[in-house]
């Protein structure tokens, strides 16, 4: 039990790290722009590189051309339900990615995630856990002296 709590404080004390270091990296009035130019390209480019993966896709794996939801007398309808449904999806996952990708690197570029997807408040709890995790990390190096003196024949 007391691996779970030490776990969960760990990784409530990473949180936090990333939130104090997140304040303390500087903003600059240009972020919000640069952030919004960066998100709109990608996710415009994912879209465009899904769509046309989905309609080759299409194309290699039925042998037909795309179907298109306006021609009812040529196209089946549960074919353009079926391409519309993989399409849609692929479009949607492309731009998870993007969008993830792109804040990846607005964080490496900055230091800091872009104002729009940072929760800048650090919760009591976190708190909390950061403080039960500095005084166990500190026991815990007190002990391993203590072991270290002991086996080295010092007091």
């Amino acid at each position: 039990m007391g691996s779970k709590d030490s776990k969960k404080a760990a990784k409530q004390l990473g949180r936090a790290k990333e939130k104090a270091k997140a304040a303390a990296a500087p903003r600059t009035p240009a972020g919000g722009p640069v952030w919004k130019l960066l998100s709109v390209g990608s996710t415009i480019i994912a879209t465009k590189v899904a769509t046309d993966a989905a309609q080759k896709g299409w194309k290699l794996a039925t042998g037909r051309n795309v179907p298109v939801k306006g021609d009812f007398e040529r196209e089946r309808t549960r074919d353009v339900i079926l391409f519309t449904a993989l399409s849609s999806m692929a479009v949607a996952a492309a731009r998870v990615a993007a969008e993830r990708g792109a804040a990846s690197y607005y964080r490496r570029s900055t230091g800091h995630l872009p104002s729009a997807l940072e929760d800048e408040k650090v919760s009591p709890t976190d708190k909390k856990a950061s403080r039960k995790l500095a005084k166990g990390k500190a026991k815990a190096e007190k002990a391993t002296q203590k072991a270290i003196d002991k086996a080295t024949g010092r007091r």
